[in-house]
This record gives C-alpha cells, structure tokens and sequence, in this order.
C-alpha cells in the first residue's frame, strides 16, 4: 500500500470514528454492563449502528485493509453490534483500539505526510509562492504480485510524461523546464507526483484520457494495432497541423512536435501505466488493459532463469586436424631445428 492510499484510508477512519462518537458509544455500553444506563439505551446502539454503517458503507479495500490492522474490522460487521447487550472480552478489544486510533494515528500520520504534495492537493497550508499556480500529475505504475518493474519501465513511464508536457508548453509558448517530480511512492504499486503548470498539465491529462478512451474503443484488438489506432487519431497531432498550416510554427518544428508526442504516447502505452483519473472515467479496469509489455516486467523467482549468451567465437570449437599452409611451414622448420639438435648431440 502505498503512503498516499495509508494516509488518505486513516484519515477517513478517523474522521468516520469521531463523526459517529464510537468512543462514547462504547463507553455508554460499558455503563450498560455496570448497570448505570442512560435514558435512551435502547435507542441509541441502533441510531449510531445506522450512522457508523452508512459512512463506512462505500469504504475501499485499502480502508478495511487499515482498519483490520488497526484492530477495528469487528465494527465493520453487523454481528458485532448485534452481540453488544452481553460483556465479551472482544468490546474490550475493540474499545482499545479505537482510543489508539483516535489518540496516536492524528501525530503519526502527520510523520507519513509527504511533503507539499498533500497541501497541494487540498489547496492547503505553507505553500512555496514557487508551486503556487501549478498542478500535480499523478503517474500510477500498476505491479502484480512477485512481479517487479525493470528500470526500462520506469524511464519509458517518466520520459513519457516528460514528452508530451514538452509538446504541450511548447505550442502554448511556455518553458518545458517547469515540470518537476515532486514526490514518489511505492508500496503494492509505484507512483510519481509531477508538478507542472496547471494549464499545461491539464491537456496533458486530456492526452492521457484520449489515449485511454481509444484503449477502451479498441479493447478487442491487439495491442500494437490499438496503440497505431492512437497515434492516428489524437487531436493534439490535427492541432500541431493546423499550426503548422496557419504559419504558426515551421514545418520543421512541427514535425519534431508530432514525433516527439507519438513518442510520449508510445512509451506511456507500453509502459502500462494510468493516471488515479482513469479510475473514475470508465467502469473498465485500467489495471486490466494498461498492461505493460513482458519484457518490461521483471520477476525475480522465476524459475526460468535466462542463460547468459553465447558468443559466436565461444561458441565455435575448432575440431579439425588438417593444418593451413602457414601452419605446416612452420611444423617443417620446428622439424628442421629439432634435427640440427639432435645431430648436435650425436657428435
């Protein structure tokens, strides 16, 4: 899991516990159990099951994932709430966890915090007058289990981004050197939080989007047929065109422009990587059809070790016992000396 997915799960944890008064739940419980019940027991278990279960009701994987390492899925199920009239050891549990949660998580999420990313998100905190005015671009780069991405992955993905912000800034007259990598991340996925200007960021992400629409149109194809089918129709290539056409820019110029952005678009394509807007673009699953190329995933238990290359000259073992011409003139004088010796010592 990755820091962004821990930090937004606990917070949203924390703020469905404090919104619900879990705390003061169980502790109205244990009031139950001593005998000393408020007025409206009977109603109350039932008001802040209902408010608990609608908010936690849409929460992802990672949020259960969080919430059962922090000792909280038991609030999860109904079963738990419906065995609160008897005292068990597992509300005792339970309550001790969420005074953890509730009293520590708040200052040790603050340490997980990555820095500006989260500010400029929500538009937040100190932010540097430098970043002010920009936006982030998030790169996911998806890994299934024991499957590792090759530095070859990684560049492609980068370099990706780094292409098509170029062609994007330079048609709109801005400098391709405001993109940064702002942050990056891993867990059971990679991710990198570039930072550009927000105008240029924003239609690279619509390339980003096309390009997955397309994928999405063309899922049944193969995907060096699919990835033609894009470079043929973005509109960023009729925009470069037009440009091109009104004088706006050199025919030259134009052409860098154009190959540069297939570039950007093929690397991004045979990288398998997305962008978190993906997820909520389409009912498709991005993981499924972004998949990278083989040769771009690495998994190092594979018991199908490759063997390192032969070469040709190591290869080649000469077996024959015919000598070359050189060869022989050489035997004769070696002969030659060896009987002039031999005669030598005879005298």
């Amino acid at each position: 899991m990755r820091r962004e997915a821990i930090y937004n799960s606990v917070s949203r944890i924390i703020k469905d516990l404090q919104d619900c008064d879990i705390q003061g739940f169980i502790d109205n419980i244990f009031e139950h159990y001593r005998g000393r019940d408020s007025e409206n027991k009977n109603s109350l278990p039932l008001k802040i099951f209902h408010k608990y279960m609608l908010a936690t009701s849409n929460y992802s994987d990672d949020d259960i994932e969080v919430c059962r390492i922090i000792g909280i899925d038991d609030l999860l199920t109904p079963d738990f709430w419906q065995n609160l009239s008897e005292p068990s050891g597992r509300i005792h549990e339970v309550y001790s966890s969420v005074n953890f949660a509730l009293n520590h998580l708040p200052k040790l999420l603050m340490l997980s915090k990555q820095h500006y990313v989260q500010d400029i998100k929500d538009q937040s905190g100190d932010i540097p007058e430098e970043l002010k005015g920009k936006t982030l671009l998030t790169l996911l780069i998806l890994e299934d289990d024991e499957q590792f991405s090759s530095p070859k992955r990684l560049t492609s993905a980068l370099s990706s981004i780094a292409d098509l912000y170029e062609v994007v800034s330079t048609i709109d007259n801005e400098s391709p050197n405001e993109l940064i990598v702002l942050a990056c991340d891993s867990g059971s996925d990679k991710s990198f939080d570039f930072l550009g200007l927000a105008k240029v960021v924003e239609q690279v992400k619509e390339i980003i989007i096309t390009i997955w629409d397309r994928r999405v149109l063309h899922r049944h194809r193969e995907a060096s047929e699919t990835l033609s089918l894009i470079s043929e129709s973005l509109p960023i290539l009729e925009k470069i065109d037009r440009l091109k056409d009104s004088g706006a820019i050199e025919r030259e110029q134009a052409e860098l422009l154009k190959r540069k952005t297939i570039s950007g678009v093929t690397q991004f394509f045979e990288a398998g990587v997305i962008i978190p807007e993906l997820e909520s673009e389409s009912s498709h699953a991005p993981k499924q059809l972004m998949k990278p190329e083989p040769k771009l995933l690495v998994s190092p238990w594979s018991r199908n070790k490759e063997t390192p290359p032969v070469y040709e000259a190591e290869a080649e073992e000469d077996t024959s016992t015919e000598l070359s011409p050189e060869e022989e003139q050489m035997l004769d004088l070696l002969m030659k000396k060896a009987g002039n010796i031999d005669k030598g010592e005879d005298k």
